[in-house]
């Protein structure tokens, strides 16, 4: 298996589950894309009783439902199941974390705490992600979203 920088992503690991053992939670990520590269959010599971959802920027914008903006915040609950969107970077990455809403504070969404993060797997053509919103007592089911790559035409 490959490192993070063998493959080109840019990662922040959690540290406060790092010192707990477990050194492969991901708190935030940024992946390699091409100006313009077309790629599909998908929502697979969401096993929480509060509201997840997945943050994405890129330095250049990124257009959804023909609209491009900065960033975006996809809720599991609002969102369609199959998200397409087109990635615009100079850079070359997009970046992205899980979010939640729990209700339990005035701002409409939570993110990067102590103890949230995901767990990344390789897929063909992309890579799926496995989250957790608060606490270490996890399985990191809260929400099950991919990321593919629209394959290139020959």
């Amino acid at each position: 298996m490959k490192s993070p920088h063998e493959i080109g992503l840019s990662r922040t690991y959690n540290s406060a589950f790092t010192e707990r053992g477990r050194s492969d939670v991901i708190k935030w990520e940024a992946i390699p894309v091409t100006d313009g590269e077309e790629l599909t959010l998908h929502f697979e599971s969401v096993d929480s009783p509060w509201r997840q959802g997945v943050w994405l920027r890129t330095d250049s914008g990124i257009t959804i439902n023909g609209q491009r903006v900065p960033s975006v915040t996809l809720w599991q609950d609002t969102a369609p199941a199959l998200v397409p969107f087109t990635c615009h970077t100079a850079n070359g990455f997009l970046s992205l974390y899980n979010v939640w809403f729990s209700g339990r504070v005035s701002t409409p969404q939570e993110s990067l705490s102590h103890s949230s993060g995901m767990l990344a797997e390789e897929i063909p053509g992309g890579r799926r992600y496995r989250c957790n919103d608060i606490g270490f007592d996890t399985q990191f089911q809260k929400l099950v979203f991919s990321i593919q790559r629209k394959p290139k035409c020959a």
